[in-house]
């Protein structure tokens, strides 16, 4: 009896303490099967990478994380806008889809604009003394800017236009600087010519087209000069380094100087340290000049400018030179009075030259600006386009567009009260739209 009545209630403890334990077993299955149904319920979060930021051009509305794809250059667009300043020399491409244009405005100027033409910021450098403007501008590794000021004048700036030091030539004669470039050492290449005419007593210089290479700060580590004797008009307009280290330099050279001044198209290649390797001099009795010149990727050479064909009518000249000096084409444009080239870009697949300059129709009218469109390979002339206004209206520097179209800068009296810097933007065809 004793332990029957002991195990009755030993085994009814247990029995409770199952029916417990399979109750909460039980709930917490249900639990955890409405969860999992819950679970199934809900769909699954798909994640869609692209760009968010509805301002950008290839802004995806769908789009639920930014990868950083984000795109803002190349709005497709053209126009014509007056700028700041009374002339534009040069533009370069800038950072964040921008451009940098050096230009005058009485004395050397510096201006950042968009896409669209806006001024971003604008830089001016009164508290540099005597007679400077803005020929070109060139980027430099750190972001700033190395400006060739005319004058006796170099001047370096930071990624926004803030002077950092500038360098004034300590020559008895005014040397124009045309264009400088850092070259792949960090340091400086600044070319131009001696200004004024020697008369009979001469400069006592070999020639007055000048290269010199620049430290950073100024000082010059060696110039050399090249050109005839003693004679005006010898002058270097533009220079690219060559892949070798040396430099490649396009410019006007006298031929003869009895007084008459005939100019040449004049391509000088030097080594590293300036010392001429081989030169070209090219045109006839008149007046012939290389402007300006750009390298390509395999290391040839394009160059624009002018070429007589009469002594009242000029056509536009253009032409590719291989890196040991053989031309390997050479074309020539006009409208029958006075086409000159000034200034050209590579577009970046490299199958056009976009070349600009001005043109008139007639000797009695003005200037307009002008675009020649040319190819690569062959120097064939594939398109030209005209743009100005009423008065006179000249093309001197040009770039190619985010969008693959071209900014055009240059002076203009057709869009102001006086001389203006005025803005063309085309698109890849020369065309505004």
């Amino acid at each position: 009896m004793l332990l029957s009545v002991h195990i009755i209630p030993l085994c009814f403890v247990d029995l409770v303490y199952m029916k417990k334990y399979l109750f909460i077993v039980l709930l917490v299955g249900v639990w955890s099967c409405e969860d999992k149904r819950e679970e199934d319920t809900t769909p699954p979060s798909i994640t869609i990478s692209g760009c968010t930021d509805s301002n950008a051009l290839n802004y995806d509305s769908t789009a639920t994380f930014d990868d950083g794809s984000c795109s803002y250059c190349g709005v497709d667009t053209s126009f014509s806008r007056v700028l700041r300043g009374t002339a534009g020399y040069d533009i370069v491409r800038s950072s964040n889809c921008s451009y940098v244009i050096s230009g005058s405005n009485e004395q050397t100027f510096l201006l950042k604009i968009d896409e669209l033409g806006n001024e971003v910021w604008n830089r001016s450098y009164s508290e540099i003394n005597g007679s400077h403007w803005g020929n070109s501008v060139f980027q430099t590794m750190d972001g700033g800017y190395i400006i060739a000021g005319a004058q006796n004048t170099i001047i370096k700036t930071d990624s926004i236009g803030l002077l950092q030091w500038y360098y004034t030539l300590p020559y008895s004669y005014s040397h124009y600087v045309e264009d400088v470039i850092q070259t792949f050492a960090g340091d400086y290449i600044v070319v131009g010519g001696v200004g004024g005419d020697p008369s009979t007593s001469g400069h006592n210089q070999k020639g007055q087209a000048f290269i010199l290479r620049m430290s950073e700060g100024g000082g010059i580590q060696w110039v050399k000069r090249y050109g005839i004797s003693n004679t005006p008009n010898d002058s270097f307009l533009g220079v690219v380094q060559a892949d070798d280290g040396g430099f490649v330099l396009a410019g006007e050279k006298l031929q003869d100087r009895n007084f008459e001044f005939y100019d040449h198209f004049w391509v000088v290649k030097t080594d590293e340290s300036g010392n001429m390797q081989w030169s070209h001099e090219l045109g006839g009795s008149l007046w012939d000049e290389a402007s300006d010149i750009k390298i390509l990727s395999d290391d040839s050479y394009v160059l624009t400018g002018k070429k007589s064909i009469s002594s009242t009518n000029l056509n536009m000249w253009v032409m590719r030179i291989s890196s040991d000096g053989t031309i390997l084409w050479q074309a020539d444009h006009g409208n029958s009075n006075y086409d000159t080239g000034t200034s050209l870009t590579v577009s970046e697949n490299e199958e056009i030259i976009a070349v600009v300059g001005y043109t008139r129709s007639s000797s009695t009218s003005p200037f307009k600006y002008r675009i020649w469109g040319v190819d690569v390979a062959t120097g064939q002339i594939i398109w030209n386009r005209i743009h100005g206004g009423n008065l006179d209206d000249k093309a001197l520097g040009i770039v190619e567009s985010y969008d693959q179209g071209f900014n055009i800068v240059g002076s203009s009296y057709s869009f102001g009260s006086d001389r203006v810097n005025w803005l063309v933007k085309t698109n890849s065809s020369g065309n505004i739209y």
